[in-house]
């Protein structure tokens, strides 16, 4: 399924009518990408929830939570296969829409893909 990107759209998020979770604490989102309505509901869930306490945004799909690399004899990383495409897209979304929206005290966990991956992509390789 295709999802319009939210990096690059110079359009403002949508917001959604205000209900209020109220018990909910904690939140994970395995597969986090830029996908503009993605983003727009974790937003909403940062904007609305106010015993929200932590919340955890991986943009892979859930492989590697230790953000452990482990090479194979390539000496490539052996589960960089596993990674969502557009991680970094998922990423520029997080720092560029959601950080700003966190407030003081709360966590905010960020799981990435292995650096490997990312040279990789530079060098047109991936």
């Amino acid at each position: 399924m295709e999802h319009e990107s939210v990096v690059g759209d110079t359009s403002d998020l949508r917001q959604m009518p205000g209900y209020h979770h109220e018990n909910l604490k904690t939140v994970e989102i395995i597969g986090f990408s830029s996908a503009k309505s993605l983003v727009e509901l974790t937003c909403h869930i940062i904007e609305n929830t106010v015993s929200l306490e932590c919340l955890t945004l991986d943009t892979t799909r859930g492989h590697n939570p230790c953000g452990r690399c482990s090479s194979n004899k390539s000496g490539m990383c052996s589960s960089m296969r596993l990674y969502m495409p557009g991680a970094r897209k998922g990423l520029l979304a997080i720092k560029t829409y959601v950080e700003p929206k966190i407030p003081s005290g709360f966590k905010l966990t960020v799981v990435e893909p292995c650096n490997r991956r990312y040279d990789l992509e530079l060098a047109g390789v991936w």
